[in-house]
Parts: C-alpha cells; structure tokens; sequence
C-alpha cells in the first residue's frame, strides 16, 4: 500500500486497514516528535496514540500534493505539527504538579547560560531527555521550534516571565549536565 493510497482510503472509507498503515509507517516518526517534549515512555506512547486519533479525525484537511516524495514531506510535517500541540496539551493538563518559583529579572540574568557552541545536535537531544517535562517543552519549543517566549506562554498558560526562568534553567541543566557528561572545560558565572 502506498501512503497516497492509504490517505485517500482513511478519507473515503475509514478503512482499519489504511488507518493502521499509516500508524505502522509513522509511529516511531510520532514517538519522536513526542519524546522531545514528553519524557515518560507511557505518556510519549499515550500522546502518539492521541496524535494518531487526532489526525484521522482530521485528515480530510490535509492538502495532498500531486508528488510523492514532497506528499511524504508534507504529511510528516503535518503529523508533527498535532503530536507537539497533543503533547503541550498534555503537559499542561499535568501543569498543576508544577511550581512556579518567581524569580527577578535581575537575578535572572545574573543566571542567565548560553549553550555552548560545541554542544553537538546528537549530544543535545541525549541530554534533554533528562531534563523535566516543563523545561524539555520550553527549549524545544523556543530553541527548536522557534515560538516566543510570549507565545509559549499562551500555549503552556504560563507567564511568559516563567517561559524565561524555565529556559535559563533549562540550558543552565543542559551545560551542567554536559560537562558532566562529556567533562569539557567551561567557564560559568554564577
């Protein structure tokens, strides 16, 4: 079965058959969209399974283009687009387990870390996985997604100032993590 096949089927008949295609295909694909925001192995699985549920019931807003490899493309994208919304969703049903400490702006800044250059990609993605959920979602978000710290704040219903605090403790975790990690020499203010 091929995926336009597969879409067109989902659209027309609903086919279980299609549905669990397109599942098989794009799976592992969700899992990790999903796993850069959404640490624990039940609830990643609990968001994809809800990401998948999402894009059936949408599917028909999907706008199909005529190539296949730019189809495959698209369609991935669209995908990833409802598995970080359904796990932002997810995070904040649980933000209520969360405390938000206010922290000034000057002491803020005082704290503020910039990742280092010769952090690699790979050595990135390892690391924040141990970072908790809420500021795993914030430096994706802003660092790889590419929101506002005003617009994550209305996605997370957060103050933005809070988006602030939890991305410099984000990355001040990522650096102390990495030279713990890999024991690179750095220079840090504190």
């Amino acid at each position: 079965m091929a995926l336009r096949e597969a879409l067109a089927d989902c659209v027309l008949n609903k086919t279980e058959r299609s549905k669990s295609f397109l599942y098989k295909k794009y799976y592992g694909y969700v899992m990790a969209v999903v796993g850069r925001y959404v640490a624990m192995e039940m609830e990643a699985q609990e968001a994809a399974n809800e990401s998948f549920v999402k894009a059936f019931r949408k599917l028909e807003t999907f706008q199909m283009h005529e190539d296949d490899d730019i189809l495959d493309r698209t369609f991935r994208s669209w995908l990833a687009r409802i598995a970080v919304n359904t796990s932002i969703d997810l995070l904040r049903a649980k933000k209520t387990t969360y405390t938000y400490d206010e922290v000034s702006e000057e002491n803020l800044l005082s704290h503020s870390v910039m990742i280092n250059d010769q952090l690699a990609v790979d050595d990135i993605m390892k690391l924040l996985q141990r970072l908790p959920d809420i500021q795993r979602a914030i430096f994706n978000l802003f660092e790889i997604e590419g929101f506002t710290h005003e617009e994550i704040g209305k996605k997370l219903d957060i103050p933005e100032s809070t988006s602030r605090t939890y991305l410099t403790r984000a990355k001040h975790k990522l650096r102390k993590l990495y030279v713990e990690e890999f024991s690179v020499s750095h220079n840090m203010h504190s």
